[in-house]
C-alpha cells in the first residue's frame, strides 16, 4: 500500500491537488492561487480554510491565500518606482488600500512531484505579464513548492523577474490556525519585540515608528486580546500558537497577526516585507533582470 500520493481533485469549480503522506494530507486549489484550504498533519486538522465554492470564489477573509509581488496594503493602492508613478487597483474600498497582492486569482500548473522515503513534495508555477495588472507593469514567475511530512509542510515560495527592468517584490502567507474551539483560553508565543506602529488616518499604514510588543515575547493566554498587528524585529524565526508552530527563514522579518470575529482561529502571516512596502522600503526586495529570490517556511506539530 502507498503511503505517499499526490491526486487531482475537483473542488467545486476549480482543480486541485490532494497530497498525502500516512496520516498526513494537503489540499490545494491550484486554479485559485495555489491555495492550501485543507492541512492535517499526523491526524491534527491544523487550518481553517475556506471549503464551500462562494467562499473560495470570494477569498473570505483571505484564508490561505498567497500574496505577491506585496502582502498585506499598499496606502491607496500609489507608489512610485524608478521615477515612475503607479495605482494599483483599490479593493479594500473600506480603506482605500490596495490588498494582498495580485496573485490570489492566479492559475498554476504542476511542474513537478515526487514522492520519497519520509514524504511528497510537489511545485506549482504560474507567471504574471507586464499588461496584467493595473499598476504592476513587470513580468514574473512564481512558483509554490510544497513538502508534505508526517508532522511538517515546508514551503518555498519564489519569485523570477523575467522581464528587462527592476521590480519590487515581496511576499506572504495567509493562513489560520485552529484546534478546532475559541482561541481566547489558548496560548501563543510571538518572539517580537517590536510592533509596527501605525497611521490613525490611513488606517493599519504603518507610520515609520515601532512600539514595544506589549503583548510580550512569552507564552501568554491569548485571552481577549485583539489583533490587527504587524510585529517585527523578531528574536526567533518561529510562532507558537498551542502546539502548531509557524516556522520561516531569516529573510522573513514580519509577521502579521489577525484575529477574525468569531474568533475560532486565528491568522499568523509570515512576510518578507511590511505593509506598505512599495513605499517605505521596509524589507522589500528589488529584482534585477532574470533575478530571483525563494523564501521559505512552514508548519510543524509538536506532541
Amino acid at each position: 500500500m502507498d503511503i505517499s500520493s499526490i491526486k487531482k481533485v475537483r473542488v467545486g469549480d476549480y482543480n486541485g491537488y490532494i497530497l498525502t503522506y500516512k496520516s498526513s494530507k494537503l489540499q490545494i486549489i491550484s486554479d485559485l492561487g495555489c491555495n492550501p484550504n485543507l492541512l492535517i498533519l499526523n491526524g491534527q486538522q491544523l487550518l481553517d480554510g475556506n471549503t464551500t465554492p462562494e467562499d473560495l470564489k470570494n477569498h473570505t477573509i483571505s484564508k490561505g491565500d498567497f500574496l505577491a509581488p506585496f502582502p498585506n496594503r499598499i496606502s491607496e493602492g500609489k507608489y512610485t518606482f524608478a521615477g515612475t508613478k503607479h495605482q494599483l487597483y483599490i479593493n479594500e474600498p473600506d480603506r482605500g488600500h490596495a490588498l494582498h497582492g495580485l496573485i490570489v486569482d492566479k492559475k498554476y500548473t504542476l511542474h513537478s512531484s515526487d514522492t520519497f522515503d519520509g514524504g511528497v513534495t510537489a511545485t506549482f508555477v504560474t507567471t504574471m505579464d507586464a499588461d496584467e495588472c493595473a499598476g504592476y507593469p513587470f513580468n514574473l514567475e512564481i512558483a509554490i513548492t510544497f513538502t508534505l511530512k508526517e508532522c511538517e509542510l515546508a514551503i518555498e515560495m519564489s519569485g523570477k523577474n523575467k522581464g528587462s527592468t527592476e521590480a519590487p517584490f515581496g511576499v506572504g502567507w495567509h493562513p489560520y490556525f485552529t484546534t478546532g474551539g475559541k482561541i481566547d483560553d489558548l496560548y501563543l508565543t510571538l518572539p517580537a519585540k517590536s510592533i509596527l506602529k501605525t497611521d490613525n488616518i490611513k488606517e493599519l499604514i504603518p507610520t515609520g515608528k515601532k512600539q514595544p510588543n506589549i503583548f510580550g515575547t512569552i507564552k501568554k493566554k491569548i485571552g481577549d486580546t485583539k489583533f490587527d498587528t504587524c510585529f517585527t524585529d523578531l528574536e526567533a524565526q518561529s510562532v507558537l500558537f498551542e502546539n502548531i508552530e509557524l516556522f520561516m527563514d531569516n529573510q522573513m522579518k514580519f509577521v502579521q497577526a489577525y484575529t477574525p470575529d468569531g474568533r475560532i482561529s486565528i491568522a499568523i502571516e509570515p512576510m518578507s516585507c511590511a505593509p506598505d512596502a512599495f513605499n517605505n522600503g521596509m524589507g522589500l526586495q528589488i529584482l534585477k533582470p532574470q533575478e530571483s529570490i525563494t523564501y521559505s517556511f512552514g508548519i510543524r506539530i509538536h506532541s
